[in-house]
């Protein structure tokens, strides 16, 4: 998880750096370095939706093994009780 919440970090940080780039391009007029920073951006936001949707599925696999551990040892305490 720690790979993945720096990861998330350093797609935040070039995300806005290609906003940052791509503003400046359009001011100074050059379309070749906007275009670009475009393109590079559009990239980064598709990885990072990529990068979420893993993270959910691993936090949700993990709530459901909890949950099933819980109702495990839940069972097991009935069974001694009997």
């Amino acid at each position: 998880m720690t790979k993945k919440f720096i990861l998330n970090i350093v797609l935040n940080l070039f995300i806005v750096f290609l906003v940052l780039s791509g503003w400046a391009a359009f001011n100074s007029g050059n379309m070749l370095i906007l275009g670009i920073s475009i393109a590079l951006m559009v990239v980064l936001i598709y990885l990072k939706v990529v990068l979420l949707k893993q993270v959910k599925r691993e936090v949700k696999t993990k709530q459901n093994e909890r949950l099933q551990q819980q109702q495990q040892s839940v069972k097991h305490k009935k069974g001694a009780r009997k």
